[in-house]
């Protein structure tokens, strides 16, 4: 009779419940008929009409793998929240200046029918009053530029123009998540400084309110978290990046093609066939005769703290410029002409970064003289060099602070490829992709030994467990120890481990500074009194604790 009821259940939710679940085409008929039985057992279980012990887990489980669909339906809403509408206060605008969203669900009933209610809450990092600056502001600067009556191109670079020389990187704020200014178009616009981000947004909304279409791209620079933009000119697309051209004269990231748009990586949905199929890239880069290739310019970075103790002595650097050729201008008032009483022997002018001088010698040049002030890193066409006292330095391997970073240099080269340990001042650090990661806590391979890494730096004095990549492992003296066999405390909870590696599986006695302990599945069983064999001997064992009978 139970068994009848129950199907009678099934056919009944069948007929009513609508539960839509977003999903890949192909599920979705699935995934309601999960529902309807998921919902119909717990039903039965809740009315008694199946047993508790028998069916209540199942339906648990049933449960929590609908929520996991349901869920799904967050994702969809978040994409069309943010979907790209060309309107200059939706889409881009609002995905890159939200601070975090929640979606709630309620399962709610009316009449006969079962559905779900979703409501999704967005947090962003501006409030309306700012964005009413922003608003006021964007209308009376695009005004003042007189882009209504320009072509597209013209809008583009009039628009790249006033941002470039206007709004300053942000280096105070870096790092601090909690300052949101740096990320917003109110930064940029208002306060005239912002990251990678604000600019973006900004030029996103300046050229949408102007007729252009425009995205922003998030992905990396140089192998560190950037943002930039697209922008359709004459029916393709080509890339922006108004914050490493920021402060320059001449632009080396505008309008570029993708193999132009050196140093620049996008994100996996932002290169997909879908994705480049709505916004193809032009296969060159626009003919610009002001546009020059070669300016340097400052990663995209994150500081961190300096480590302690460990501090090296370092001089600040500032950006620099280079331009694209080291040439002696002719007829240039700006430079000196010899006369009959002077030295009629040309004088080279070096441009502002790295050149060849004389005598082959690759040096830093600022002002036109060798900078041997300057220590730290220097880009020159897409790759950066290490400079100690203004001459590149070949010789040096190690770790070098550029902007409140850490990055790894290999034979005078930053290495955007190393990942593992470094020697700095008597300190070993990990780096990972060419940049000293403070987060990192864990295992690492140095030359075939593991050692332990705790928030980026070697712990020569930890003695424990340590999880890698799901599997625990015991260290001794901040290295691996693949000879370890018998018990050690983590967080107050006595382990088992067999070579190095905590056994799981392992249910039996052990000694530890000769003491016999219980260890069940992998734990030290406080818990247990019995009698316990072990390699042909009887032990009696009291809370744990054994003894040879």
């Amino acid at each position: 009779m139970r068994v009848i009821r129950y199907m009678v259940l099934i056919v009944r939710l069948a007929q009513q419940l609508h539960l839509k679940v977003h999903s890949k085409q192909g599920r979705q008929k699935y995934q309601v008929l999960s529902a309807m039985f998921t919902y119909a057992m717990i039903v039965g279980v809740k009315k008694g009409w199946l047993d508790a012990k028998e069916y209540g887990e199942v339906a648990r489980k049933g449960w929590i793998a609908l929520c996991s669909y349901i869920d799904k339906a967050g994702d969809v809403i978040k994409n069309a929240l943010f979907a790209h509408t060309k309107n200059p206060i939706e889409g881009d605008y609002l995905r890159f200046q939200y601070r975090e969203y929640s979606v709630t669900r309620y399962l709610v009933t009316s009449g006969s029918r079962y559905c779900y209610l979703i409501f999704m809450d967005v947090v962003y990092m501006t409030d309306s009053a700012q964005e009413a600056a922003v608003s006021t502001a964007v209308g009376n600067l695009l005004g003042n530029l007189g882009v209504n009556s320009m072509d597209s191109y013209s809008k583009i670079k009039t628009i790249y123009n006033w941002i470039c020389q206007n709004v300053s990187y942000d280096y105070a704020h870096v790092g601090n998540t909690e300052y949101l200014k740096q990320f917003s178009a109110y930064g940029a616009l208002i306060e005239g400084t912002a990251v990678c981000q604000g600019y973006a947004v900004l030029l996103y909304r300046l050229l949408l309110e102007s007729g252009v279409d425009v995205r922003v791209i998030p992905g990396t620079g140089n192998s560190t978290l950037h943002a930039w933009n697209i922008v359709e000119l004459n029916g393709v697309y080509y890339n922006l990046d108004s914050t490493w051209d920021a402060g320059k004269d001449l632009y080396g990231y505008f309008l570029c093609s993708e193999n132009d748009f050196l140093g620049h990586v996008r994100l996996d949905d932002y290169r997909t066939d879908e994705f480049m199929t709505l916004y193809p890239m032009s296969p060159k880069t626009f003919e610009d005769k002001e546009k020059t290739t070669s300016e340097e310019t400052t990663p995209e970075t994150i500081p961190e703290t300096t480590p302690e103790e460990t501090e090296p002595d370092e001089t600040t650097s500032e950006e620099t410029e280079s331009s694209t050729q080291e040439t002696t201008p002719e007829g240039d008032s700006s430079v000196e002409q010899p006369t009959s009483e002077q030295e009629t022997t040309p004088q080279k002018k070096y441009p502002e970064g790295l050149a060849l001088d004389e005598n082959g010698v690759w040096k830093y040049y600022k002002n036109g003289e060798i900078c041997t002030s300057y220590t730290g890193l220097t880009l020159y066409y897409g790759t950066w060099y290490y400079v100690e006292k203004g001459v590149l330095n070949w010789n040096y391997t190690g770790l070098t602070n550029y902007y409140g970073t850490w990055y790894y240099v290999k034979g005078g080269r930053l290495d955007w490829g190393y990942t593992g340990l470094t020697k700095y001042y008597e300190t070993w650090y990990y780096v990972e992709k060419g940049i000293l990661n403070w987060n990192y806590t864990g295992l690492t391979n140095y030359y075939g030994t593991w050692y332990y890494v705790q928030r980026g730096i070697l712990n020569w004095n930890y003695t424990g467990l340590t999880n890698y990549y799901g599997t625990w492992y015991y260290v001794k003296g901040g290295r691996l120890d693949w000879g370890y066999i018998g018990l050690t405390n983590y967080y107050g909870t006595w382990y088992y481990v067999q070579k190095g590696i905590l056994n799981w599986n392992y249910t039996g006695l052990t000694n530890y500074y000769g003491t016999w302990y219980y260890v069940k599945k992998g734990i030290l069983n406080w818990k247990y009194n019995g009698i316990i064999y072990h390699d042909g001997l009887r032990y009696t064992v009291t809370n744990g604790v054994a003894k040879c009978m």
